[in-house]
């Protein structure tokens, strides 16, 4: 991972992920629980969760496999693995490890290799998972969840086109060619990826689902779609008067589509060593 986007994750990013935890969450669960259960962690087996965040899903998979196995999550973001460690509070089988996940080195005894939107921030793709790869048995597995296009997702695309018309001049920062949310958003590119890693019997199969933030109303939608995602990046040091109109916007757009579902539209992907 590039210095710019470790720096990201340990600022900005990170103050709102910690601080928006449980409600980054509730409108994630969807895509962990379809994730968690193609996974299919077992009792006493050995994972790694990689870009593991706060710990929602690496706290899901210590659950799963139990006293008798073992889970390590893995990121970059000192913050969020402080909120996940106060999380997991108790919890014998499961550890955080403030690393690169692309150049980390593991002994090549794990069962599972899992993450949830937390591997297309690689600046070498192909070398990171060959890395990653290393950290699993002969009879390992890898899963995680990915965001297709950006143009395929509701919920990022309506809020940053709310920003846009306040602030025209913001500059494109979802380029499916750079690392960031939607690297992966070609299915091409991570069948290519995984091989050229070394994996096999890959898997991608479309999910779709909607974001589930907590409140239904319309404050409680245009709070989450200003302070998650792209256009949330795209915010970052702006003044208040601004966030204002912005919301202002967002309430308008959402008024015209007629309902306030936040669609996203993602990758469910498995391979095998």
């Amino acid at each position: 991972m590039n210095e710019e986007q470790i720096a990201y994750w340990n600022g900005p990013a990170a103050a709102r992920w910690t601080t928006q935890q449980q409600v980054l969450d509730r409108a994630l669960e969807p895509f962990s629980a379809a994730a968690l259960q193609l996974a299919a962690a077992d009792g006493g087996e050995r994972a790694v969760d990689v870009g593991c965040g706060c710990g929602d899903t690496a706290l899901a998979l210590a659950e799963r496999v139990g006293l008798s196995g073992r889970v390590v999550g893995i990121d970059v973001s000192g913050p969020m693995l402080a909120r996940a460690k106060q999380r997991a509070a108790g919890l014998s089988q499961l550890e955080f490890l403030q690393a690169d996940a692309a150049t980390a080195r593991f002994a090549p005894d794990h069962d599972l290799l899992f993450s949830r939107f937390g591997v297309m921030f690689f600046e070498d793709p192909i070398a990171a998972f060959a890395n990653l790869r290393g950290a699993l048995r002969a009879t390992g597995r890898l899963t995680f969840v990915c965001w297709r296009a950006f143009d395929d997702n509701p919920w990022a695309k309506l809020p940053v086109a709310a920003v846009q018309r306040v602030l025209p001049q913001t500059q494109d920062t979802w380029n499916s060619d750079l690392p960031g949310p939607y690297a992966f958003a070609d299915r091409d590119k991570i069948a290519t990826t995984l091989s050229g890693a070394g994996f096999h019997a890959i898997g991608i199969e479309r999910f779709d689902a909607a974001l589930i933030p907590p409140g239904s109303d319309l404050d409680s939608r245009v709070d989450f779609s200003i302070n998650s995602g792209p256009a949330a990046r795209l915010l970052t040091g702006a003044g208040p008067e601004i966030v204002v109109q912005v919301r202002e916007e967002l309430a308008r757009s959402f008024a015209a589509q007629g309902n306030l579902a936040l669609t996203g539209s993602s990758w469910l992907v498995h391979a095998t060593v």
